[in-house]
């Protein structure tokens, strides 16, 4: 299978500072001031994995011993990435506001969520851009009122009517730079088409922000997409969204048998336990709970094994796609492959030089995909 290693991704200071302030995480920060280039080696770590605000914290809270000027950069980084949020959260304001208006459903995903309902201190979450969930049924409705204050797609489809019925969804650019990500489910590939869509929209969990009410989705729904992310987002496990994981776990009640009932629908629960041994192992947890156990102790099916392999290090969008095709209802098959290989040309702008450039990439990457599983 590809490598996914579920450890020793980061070094133990970085992973410190993303597991500070969590009960029962074995991980030490230095004790004493790091020396001028390992302390940029670790701010610099720091600004990539999004942990400014932990990282802040820990200086501030004198966990983490530095020298003055090494505050001083730390807080700067710090106040930038508040700034940014400042922006992102009137930029949410603004575009929940008027989703609302249009009668779209909405639920905020992972950042600003996070900050409110799983931390104590709101700073403690940084975050890059704005993720929204819409309904499928209205997912052409969000983009068309996103494009209409002026927002543009990332991307374009591969043909009409693709994304509604087969994509995760599309990020948006405003005309400031910074970005809306919407969802219609949580991935791509195979657990993106297994994920129960519906299951997502039976309830929700109320939050303000801006003094707006906003939706987020509950918290067992909500630890669902912190796995997802954790453990099928990138090609190899990102700190911030570990961190969600064990957040929600450590600090949270959680219904587990409400719980159970999300993975088994959307028989996802491979991927959670990924997401909670892959969090319990970079954090350096030994709390042992009932998620941890249970995680700890699944084994994966043949099955699960196959449609994981595609989120792994080697991955690609070719081979997630390829996978997917197994999850759709028949019926559904011949026009998402034929959305994929023949798309439309202003798709192929920008990624490959024509049709069979296309082509030959894609068999080139499942190909590879195979020979590793």
């Amino acid at each position: 299978m590809p490598t996914w290693s579920e450890s020793g991704h980061y070094s133990p200071a970085v992973r410190a500072v993303a597991a500070y302030g969590l009960a029962g995480t074995v991980l030490e920060l230095p004790s004493e001031p790091l020396g001028d280039p390992a302390f940029a080696g670790l701010h610099a770590n720091v600004r990539q994995q999004k942990l400014t605000g932990l990282f802040w914290a820990a200086i501030r809270g004198g966990a983490l011993p530095v020298t003055d000027e090494q505050r001083d950069q730390a807080e700067e980084i710090h106040i930038r990435a508040s700034v940014a949020i400042l922006m992102l959260e009137d930029l949410l304001v603004r575009t929940v506001t008027a989703l609302d208006d249009a009668g779209i459903p909405v639920r905020v995903l992972k950042g600003p969520v996070s900050a409110r309902l799983d931390h104590t201190d709101v700073s403690h979450r940084a975050y890059g851009d704005i993720d929204l969930l819409v309904p499928s049924s209205s997912y052409y409705d969000a983009v068309r009122l996103l494009e209409s204050q002026g927002c543009r797609r990332s991307y374009p489809e591969p043909r009409p009517g693709f994304d509604q019925r087969f994509g995760k969804g599309t990020a948006m650019r405003t005309p400031a730079g910074l970005e809306i990500d919407l969802h219609r489910t949580f991935t791509m590939g195979p657990y993106g088409g297994l994920l129960d869509l519906d299951g997502l929209w039976r309830e929700s969990e109320p939050f303000s922000l801006g003094g707006r009410t906003m939706h987020a989705l509950p918290r067992e729904a909500r630890l669902l997409h912190a796995c997802y992310h954790a453990a099928l987002g990138d090609r190899r496990p990102q700190l911030v969204p570990l961190r969600d994981v064990a957040q929600i776990l450590l600090t949270r009640e959680i219904d587990w048998s409400r719980f159970r009932e999300l993975m088994r629908n959307s028989r996802g629960e491979a991927v959670v336990a990924r997401a909670i041994r892959t969090s319990w192992n970079e954090l350096r947890l030994a709390d042992v709970l009932q998620a941890s156990a249970w995680a700890s102790a699944h084994r994966s099916t043949r099955r699960e094994a196959s449609h994981l392999s595609v989120y792994g290090a080697s991955s690609s969008y070719a081979a997630r796609s390829f996978a997917a095709v197994r999850t759709l209802p028949i019926r559904q098959r011949p026009r998402y492959v034929l959305s994929l290989a023949l798309p439309e040309r202003s798709y192929l702008e920008d990624r490959h030089s024509g049709l069979m450039s296309r082509l030959r990439h894609g068999v080139t990457e499942i190909r590879a995909n195979r020979s590793e599983q």
